[in-house]
């Protein structure tokens, strides 16, 4: 008779200790297995911009995938979600037809740092104990999730069918084998802008219900990493392309245990009486028409909403243009209805309350870090974040050195290389004027500076440091020079080799990285750019995820962020970010008034284009 495998032991409800205060920490844990976190001044990020070129192509020629999609109406998706969660039949709400609370568990921007994904895999897949919200001295089990929700950008840098196998898929399934229970639960997702550089082949795999029966292509198992490089991959769909074949993919990403219901990169879900779970998409530049159609007849119902986003309405404390058109082409005014927005796109936390809406993002699933607002006067205060201004200082201070050392790629020095280069030659063989030729450079370094600063920012702190990083560039080789000329006899034996020239080119290069670095410092700093200095650090720390309780009434929701400072230390604990509670009141009546002309003459103006067209 075989024996049977015994089950995994589950483990006790962890208790997770206070957030800690906002003081800055320098020393953290970096991952050492492949893949690793993505350098972005590297080869492979490159490659990342060129995936997002070509999608911004196919986006400007107007050839929008979600025209053909047809989504679920949210009935239907509800009574799909009911069935695998084994509900009742025939309930109008997924709380109705569990007869209890739903629990959702939302996790942004993952699949960066394999190491890293593990370790929120861990978080994830927990169970937790905390203090009762609603009855004060009790405690209260945070079971895992009855739907894990993704809220964008599945993978980086480009969510192709392998990087999210290798940077999800892998570390989400080897902790899956250690707490595995036998219970099915659902999957859904929003795609970000770096699942639609691959066209949502890698996003539809992962989260597109599943049709049929049919022979799946699987080259490896759930929690086999698989090694490949980009050239590599692209010579074999060349070859390909050349015989007239097409390269093989596994035709479903799936997580064990969790099942995709969803049929378009959109839904609506009826999550309890008076309450809906939407998800929305503009990765494509805009909320196209076909949704707009899709969400407006649910805005008229006067439910309240817990809206998915993958780009915030409001990041680093001020509007975000992106997130704010989600916002407008929904017809919903965050600060008259009652809206609980769950986003990420931003890598940190942050809750603010907008009127009525609370408004959280958490895009701490995985992905490289970004920091809290520094210099905020003037701008409100939020409710709670991770990290904090204090920390997020500390860390920038470091993102210079880190740049010239290739923590985040060499792609930077080869560009001041080849910025130096023309100057270089003209001066030591066509004997042109050191001078001029380092106005020259300055020039060009200032205007690459004040493009990275942000084309439509006017400000003129941008054009100040914007010119003061491209003089100091501009005219490094020329004090290079200078300096080893008063240096005199010791740089004798580099003339005696002719190596003197070369060793200015390297320094020079050295030092342009450094002020390159310190530049994109001083924007983040300020609060100009907040992106780019960050994404160079590629830090690992404060990763979080969100633990949400749908009361089963529809009355409003609960919610725990848990996270670790640094996760891949073993001695850091399991922290509870934040804690806070959401009412749930409905849409505005004004708002919903007001909202039908609205969206018909949105509607019949983007008719209107697509005739034309």
């Amino acid at each position: 008779m075989p024996i049977s495998a015994p089950s995994p032991v589950r483990p006790a409800p962890l208790r997770p200790e206070a957030a800690p205060a906002d003081v800055p920490k320098l020393l953290f844990t970096r991952g050492g297995h492949y893949p690793r976190a993505i350098a972005w001044f590297g080869a492979r990020s490159f490659w990342g911009h060129l995936w997002h070129l070509a999608a911004s192509v196919i986006a400007t020629e107007d050839i929008d995938s979600r025209a053909w999609m047809r989504p679920s109406t949210p009935d239907t998706l509800t009574r799909k979600a009911a069935a695998v969660l084994g509900g009742r039949a025939g309930a109008e709400t997924l709380a109705e037809a569990l007869d209890r609370d739903v629990w959702i568990d939302f996790l942004a921007d993952t699949g960066d740092c394999v190491s890293v994904s593990h370790e929120v895999a861990r978080l994830v897949f927990m169970t937790y104990e905390v203090q009762d919200p609603q009855k004060p001295g009790e405690t209260l089990v945070l079971p895992r999730g009855d739907v894990l929700l993704f809220g964008g950008d599945t993978a980086y840098p480009v969510a192709t069918e392998l990087e999210i196998h290798n940077r999800v898929i892998v570390p989400f399934s080897r902790v899956l084998e250690e707490v595995r229970d036998g219970k099915p639960r659902v999957i859904l997702g929003v795609p970000g802008n770096h699942d639609w550089y691959a066209g949502l082949d890698g996003f539809g795999r992962m989260f597109r219900e599943r049709r049929g029966t049919v022979d799946l292509v699987e080259t490896s198992a759930p929690n086999e990493v698989v090694r490949f490089a980009q050239i590599g991959h692209f010579i074999q769909w060349v070859e390909a392309f050349r015989v007239g074949r097409y390269v093989s993919k596994r035709s479903t990403l799936p997580l064990e245990g969790y099942v995709p219901v969803q049929d378009a990169s959109y839904f609506a879900l009826r999550i309890a009486p008076g309450l809906d779970l939407w998800g929305a998409d503009r990765q494509l530049r805009a909320v196209d028409f076909e949704q707009r159609a899709f969400f407006s007849s649910l805005r008229t119902e006067n439910r309240g909403v817990l809206l998915t986003l993958a780009d915030p309405a409001y990041a680093f404390l001020e509007p975000n243009p992106a997130g704010q058109h989600i916002i407008d082409a929904l017809d919903l005014r965050l600060e008259d209805d009652s809206v609980l927005v769950l986003t990420g796109d931003t890598h940190h936390y942050c809750r603010e309350q907008i009127g009525k809406t609370c408004h959280v993002i958490a895009g701490g699933g995985g992905a490289f870090l970004h920091p809290a607002r520094i210099m905020r006067q003037g701008l409100p205060q939020p409710a709670a974040e991770f990290p904090g201004p204090k920390a997020s200082l500390a860390l920038a201070l470091q993102i210079p050195w880190q740049i010239v050392h290739g923590r985040s790629g060499f792609l930077v020095h080869l560009a001041a290389a080849l910025l130096y280069l023309p100057g270089f030659t003209a001066v030591r063989w066509g004997g042109a004027p050191p001078l001029v030729m380092s106005f020259a450079t300055a020039a060009l370094a200032g205007f690459v500076c004040r493009l990275i600063g942000g084309f439509r920012n006017r400000s003129l702190a941008v054009y100040m440091l914007a010119t003061i990083a491209g003089l100091m560039i501009g005219f490094m080789p020329m004090l290079a020079r200078m300096t080893f000329t008063a240096a005199g006899g010791l740089f004798d034996a580099a003339d005696l080799f002719g190596t003197r020239p070369w060793l200015v080119l390297v320094v020079s290069v050295y030092v342009a990285t450094l002020v390159f670095g310190a530049y994109l410092t001083a924007l983040t700093v300020l609060g100009i750019e907040q992106h780019q200095a960050f994404a160079a650090l590629a830090h690992p720390g404060y990763k979080h995820f969100v633990r949400v309780r749908v009361r089963r009434d529809g009355s409003g929701a609960d919610a725990w962020v848990l996270g670790k400072v640094d996760p891949l230390s073993p001695s850091d604990p399991v922290v509870l970010v934040d804690q806070f509670s959401w009412r749930n009141e409905g849409l505005s009546a004004g708002a919903r008034s007001a909202m039908p002309a609205s969206l018909l003459r949105r509607m019949s103006s983007d008719a209107a284009q697509q005739q034309r067209r």
